[in-house]
């Protein structure tokens, strides 16, 4: 066991100063691997927080929910056709596996407190629509059927929203203006962690800078007296989210039935979004993994010229080491030190710049990235592969030399 130890510092000594020997040949020859294994870490950080991303953009969307977008545009005084607030009641009833559904509204309207106003999404819906998008309320309640039925002027906001109008003091039981109307607020949203206006976002509104208030309360018409009020969409959670691209063509089935030949909507499926989501990261996946392998490749191809270049010039070295006792397999073993101590040298100082061309393109690009623990891995392995691969061929060179044609080489 001594002797083993011994042999592999003897091993790491020869083949450090033999590096060192040809400084700027080395660091030449290392500037391949270096940049291989920075892109690949850099993809992998891009495409690890791109993943994340869409994961929890859609969580917030739910994989086990459909949406039915309008075509009309009834909170901006579009023409009277598209989707309605009775539809949802009867996709209830007539879609298999829905338990919970909700119409939506949504209108841009000023919202004010003492000194603070500026324009948010105000959205009129159904209590139900806590369930579908799972939301979780930090203070006070969710809007109630109680407060639908009795077209109560009360609200629920973002956690953005009531920060921004109320600092860090309590919200419940004030009152914010929203549009000429006085609202209660009887409870505030919990923070949701993703930035919808991120690139390539899935998610179309922020619910962190939103107010919800009681759909017939922004409608102005309670749904008993007018059923077939415009609705710019309709939620719908089902019971079993593997189901959802089935169901929804049930789903688009009965509005073409219940609305006629014309299509005044669109049918949104979240589990569909991420599926197109995940496709397009693997084809920059790919793209920027091409690169990367092309960058590897040259460094290899440079780490083998320089490894065949010292064979040639240790031709004597390598004899005199055959003379006095050193076998081809030491030989051998002591040039895939030399080329697995470049690459692997070449993919530790990768992993650092790859790392902060990750922090740079979050700062500046405004990108989610992360460095998983995989490409740190998968960049040791790479790295040590390339020497294995490109130092083989001139280790066994070396160690094919003849002792005596070696010790007389000029």
């Amino acid at each position: 066991m001594r002797s083993s130890l011994a042999d592999a510092r003897e091993f790491l000594s020869i083949a450090a100063e033999a590096l060192r020997r040809y400084k700027l040949r080395t660091s030449l020859s290392v500037l391949g691997v270096v940049l291989g294994v920075a892109a690949v870490i850099a993809m992998m950080s891009v495409s690890e927080g791109a993943r994340r991303d869409a994961l929890d953009q859609v969580e917030l969307l739910g994989l086990d929910n459909l949406v039915a977008r309008s075509h009309g545009s009834s909170a901006f005084g579009g023409p009277p056709h598209g989707l309605t607030a009775d539809d949802a009641d009867r996709l209830r009833v007539l879609v298999p596996l829905v338990q919970f559904s909700s119409p939506l509204i949504e209108r841009y309207l000023r919202v004010a407190r003492a000194d603070q106003s500026a324009l948010f999404r105000v959205l009129g819906v159904r209590a139900a629509y806590q369930d579908i998008l799972r939301l979780a309320v930090d203070r006070g309640r969710f809007l109630s059927p109680t407060d639908e039925r009795s077209v109560a002027t009360v609200c629920v906001l973002g956690a953005r929203l009531a920060r921004q109008l109320f600092g860090y003091r309590a919200p419940i039981g004030d009152h914010v203006r929203i549009g000429d109307r006085y609202y209660e607020v009887v409870g505030v949203l919990r923070e949701q962690g993703v930035d919808p206006g991120a690139s390539g976002t899935l998610a179309w509104r922020d619910m962190n800078q939103v107010a919800l208030v009681p759909l017939p309360t922004l409608s102005g018409r309670t749904l008993e007296v007018a059923p077939g009020q415009p609705a710019d969409e309709v939620w719908l959670q089902v019971r079993d989210g593997e189901r959802v691209d089935e169901l929804s063509a049930i789903v688009d089935h009965a509005l073409v039935q219940r609305h006629g030949t014309h299509q005044d909507f669109d049918i949104v499926v979240p589990r569909e979004l991420l599926a197109q989501r995940y496709r397009t990261q693997r084809t920059f996946s790919v793209v920027v993994g091409s690169v990367a392998a092309l960058a590897l490749l040259v460094g290899g191809i440079g780490i083998m010229n320089i490894m065949l270049t010292s064979v040639v010039e240790r031709t004597r070295e390598i004899g005199v080491r055959r003379t006095v006792g050193a076998t081809r397999a030491d030989v051998t073993i002591q040039f895939l030190i030399e080329a697995l101590l470049m690459t692997l040298g070449g993919g530790a100082l990768g992993i650092v710049i790859g790392g902060g061309v990750s922090w740079a393109i979050s700062a500046y690009a405004g990108w989610s990235t992360r460095v998983s623990p995989l490409a740190v891995a998968i960049a040791f392995v790479v790295s040590f592969a390339v020497g294995l691969i490109f130092g083989l061929y001139p280790a066994v060179k070396a160690a094919q030399l003849q002792p005596v044609d070696a010790v007389r080489y000029e």
